[in-house]
């Protein structure tokens, strides 16, 4: 099994490209933060507030996350096979995470929302979603999930669950403005790698999706009826 790991992560295939992103998504985080800070320290708001739940800079990872749905829509509708499968999954990690920032209908919360009902539906939508494409791409393209995952092409998803850990330690540890901090660099991560795929899906040239749709429904019929 040793042998065989090992095998896999020596293995060539298609590597990540934007190699800063985790110094640019750090750049840009400290700059949104402080300049958020700064904002809302002189609105008269204590640091405590500013980074508290539902809070300036939550609403600032929404934001991110929102951006980064948007974009990896696009990116998916816009690619091919290996970019396409790598943008849903961004797509549908930032719906998940996206839905779990939202503050909670109560009270006098009632328009930027989610219920105690439908979060837990749009999450499990979303990982539907996220294992649907990840059949669907294996089956198609038998050994693509194996590239997929490969660390050399998802080491920038590795690097945001390592953030993400880490915010949560320092949840436990009670140390606020850590853990926004980090929450925040983890979700501009994601933010930056969908508005690279975006990019770099301005280059391809790809059948318009109403027609990759009919086609792959045309296969899909000609399979079961194959059987």
């Amino acid at each position: 099994m040793l042998k065989r790991i090992l095998t896999w992560l020596r293995s060539s295939g298609p590597t990540w490209q934007y190699r800063r992103i985790w110094l640019d998504a750090l750049i840009i985080t400290l700059c949104l933060n402080v300049l958020a800070w700064l904002i809302f320290a002189k609105l008269g708001m204590p640091t405590s507030e500013i980074f508290a739940e539902d809070g300036p800079i939550e609403d600032l990872q929404s934001l991110s996350l929102a951006i980064t749905a948007l974009l990896g829509i696009v990116a998916a509708s816009r690619t091919r096979i290996l970019a396409r499968f790598v943008a849903t999954a961004i797509t549908c990690i930032s719906v998940v995470f996206f839905a779990r920032e939202m503050p909670i209908c109560r009270g006098s919360v009632t328009v930027y929302c989610v219920s105690k009902t439908w979060l837990p539906i749009i999450i499990a939508a979303a990982a539907l979603i996220l294992l649907i494409a990840t059949i669907v791409f294996e089956y198609r393209h038998r050994g693509g999930l194996s590239r997929a995952i490969h660390p050399r092409l998802s080491w920038p998803l590795g690097f945001v669950a390592a953030v993400l850990g880490l915010s949560q330690l320092a949840e436990s540890l009670d140390i606020v403005v850590i853990e926004e901090s980090l929450e925040s660099y983890g979700f501009m991560i994601l933010t930056l790698s969908a508005a690279w795929l975006f990019r770099f899906a301005r280059s391809q040239q790809v059948e318009p999706l109403g027609k990759r749709a009919k086609a792959s429904l045309s296969r899909f019929k000609h399979a079961i009826s194959n059987h």
